[in-house]
């Protein structure tokens, strides 16, 4: 047996050297666009047969004649028994079906399909009650006081309408689903695996359950009382887990468009200056079940500080005089302790986060953000950010303005519920509309009620895209099919026809029966065309199930005035995998 892998291993390396010198590449998977040599007739990827391999090749192969000698004799050797039927194991079957979608195919630069030189590029996109009403609704949904006002610093709305008996209950119960919902050893439950390709194990998710320590959201709980002790806010970006754990759970890699980046257990980030309320801890005290201005969810202790009354008076305080947003990527967020002159970094703040605003003494324009002290209370710094940085909010709604976030956030790569702190298709449309006080929920079906409504998913594609063109406003409609929403950028030329332009975070795109997927991975600007001529068989966005669109400004939301901010979050929500 040695000889035979001796011989294999000798083989493999010979081939492989004697191809590299005559140029021949080998690929992870077959492209007919891409590899050096044509497919054999009828080929539909996967292994290239060997004997069809070396007839399209010329170059010698004697030396690899003893190789092949060598391992057929040993092969044929009378001290190896024939391999029973019974004991013969099916090899694995390798499937290669994720490829690069050529983006760069398509213009990136955004001043192209929202041109500078346009007469409206510097008028307001909604008109300026509108917006102020929207905004107004935005700031309550994060620090306001009225008994309507869904904040997590809200005693009166919190006692009436999440820590009650109803509230409590409902609670106890989505934790519960969402603990069964990942136990593999449940019968018709879809298996989720670890990041070394193993299935989860039921020891896993009972220790995981028991570190959730359910029996604090029992019956024990459905009087509830309101504790200011449980208030706190972000000191750092947070990632919101469906579970109290980083382990992630990822459904069967060799499906199309599952594993990474696709954690099922991932659900969003809260930005540094969330305010939150904590509803439980686990057993470990590592994670904390929090609500916040957009979801429920777990998140790492260690990003949360704790507040009193006179950091609330003071944050709310600020937030009423200016409260700014964050219009660049990742700015650093540092401060100058007293009797020094460098500056101490503690976080980064991503586009959309919105922070109180202040004036130095000397005039400079400054933003307050939490840190957390040796007891874990929130202390307020301040750190210097320009204009280019951080704007007062509501920021005026304008084509101008909008391309400035676009150019910030345009080629940044895909995280599906904010993986690695990157944005998805939602949080890609969350964070271009906050600088301009436009809140929008979590996931993309909820976005719809940001606006007017239009279903069209009993039309054809023809009739879609062209009430899309009709009745769509560039830059303020938003576009949903199947667990995916995408920002109208306008129609366009496109090679010689009028097409719509749209600007999305997406994972890639996939043909009709779902087995592959052309991967893009990243915020782009990409027309809906009803056939991509890099890969014909891609399915059309436009042509899926699903397709809604929803026109921001000029009526009345299906919410109101104020769109969805409102309202607020659910206790559980299940999770909207791209199609």
């Amino acid at each position: 047996m040695g000889a035979i892998l001796a011989a294999r291993g000798m083989m493999r390396r010979a081939t492989s050297a004697t191809l590299a010198s005559n140029g021949v590449s080998f690929l992870a998977r077959h492209d007919d666009e891409t590899a050096d040599f044509p497919p054999p007739p009828g080929h539909r990827g996967g292994t290239v047969p060997l004997a069809w391999l070396l007839s399209r090749l010329s170059l010698p192969l004697i030396p690899l004649l003893p190789l092949f000698l060598l391992l057929g004799a040993c092969a044929s050797a009378p001290d190896q028994p024939p391999a029973s039927p019974s004991a013969s194991v099916a090899a694995p079957v390798t499937r290669y079906n994720v490829s690069r979608f050529p983006i760069e195919h398509y213009d990136q630069t955004v001043d192209r399909w929202i041109r500078p030189d346009a007469p409206d590029y510097d008028l307001p996109l909604l008109p300026a009650q509108e917006q102020r009403k929207r905004f107004e609704a935005f700031r309550a949904r994060y620090f306001g006081a009225g008994p309507r006002d869904a904040s997590p610093w809200n005693e009166t709305w919190l006692s009436t309408s999440l820590l009650n008996a109803a509230g409590a209950a409902q609670i106890a119960d989505a934790q519960a689903r969402r603990a069964r919902r990942f136990d593999n050893g449940r019968a018709g439950v879809r298996k989720t695996y670890g990041e070394n390709f193993q299935p989860h194990t039921t020891a896993w998710n009972r220790a995981i359950e028991t570190n959730m320590a359910l029996a604090q959201l029992d019956a024990d709980h459905a009087s509830w009382a309101y504790d200011p002790r449980r208030r706190g806010i972000t000191v750092d970006n947070a990632l919101v887990r469906l579970l109290p754990t980083n382990d992630p759970a990822f459904y069967d890699f060799r499906e199309a468009g599952e594993g990474y980046p696709f954690d099922a257990l991932q659900d969003s980030a809260l930005r540094p200056g969330t305010p939150v309320y904590t509803l439980a801890r686990s057993g470990d005290g590592a994670w904390l079940l929090v609500y916040s201005p957009d979801l429920i969810g777990w998140i790492d202790a260690r990003t949360v500080a704790t507040v009193d009354e006179r950091f609330v008076a003071t944050w709310r305080a600020a937030a009423e005089r200016a409260l700014g947003a964050i219009v660049r990527a990742d700015v650093p967020l540092s401060d100058v302790a007293q009797g020094t002159s460098t500056p101490l970094y503690r976080t980064f703040a991503p586009i959309g986060t919105v922070l109180p605003m202040t004036r130095s003494r000397e005039g400079r324009q400054m933003a307050m953000f939490p840190v957390a002290d040796v007891q874990r209370q929130a202390q307020i710094r301040m750190a210097a950010l320009d204009a280019s940085s951080l704007v007062p909010m509501p920021w005026a709604l304008t084509p101008r303005h909008v391309a400035q976030v676009l150019k910030q956030q345009i080629g940044r790569p895909y995280g599906w519920g904010n993986t690695l702190f990157y944005n998805d298709c939602s949080a890609e449309t969350r964070s271009l509309f906050a600088p301009f006080g436009v809140w929008l929920p979590r996931h993309s079906s909820d976005q719809l009620r940001a606006g007017k409504r239009i279903d069209l998913r009993n039309a054809d594609i023809d009739t879609r895209l062209r009430t899309l063109a009709e009745r769509g406003r560039p830059l303020m409609t938003l576009i949903h099919i199947n667990g995916h929403i995408m920002l109208y950028l306008g129609n366009a030329e496109h090679k010689g026809a009028s097409v719509p332009m749209t600007y999305q975070n997406l994972w890639g795109l996939s043909p009709a029966d779902n087995s592959r997927r052309n991967v893009i991975g990243g915020s782009v600007i990409l027309p809906l065309l009803k056939t991509f001529p890099e890969d014909p068989e891609v399915r059309s966005q436009a042509s899926k199930p699903l397709f809604e669109l929803s026109v921001i400004g000029g009526e009345l939301s299906d919410a109101g005035d104020a769109g969805d901010a409102a309202r607020a979050p659910s206790v559980d929500t299940e999770e909207e995998m791209p199609q």
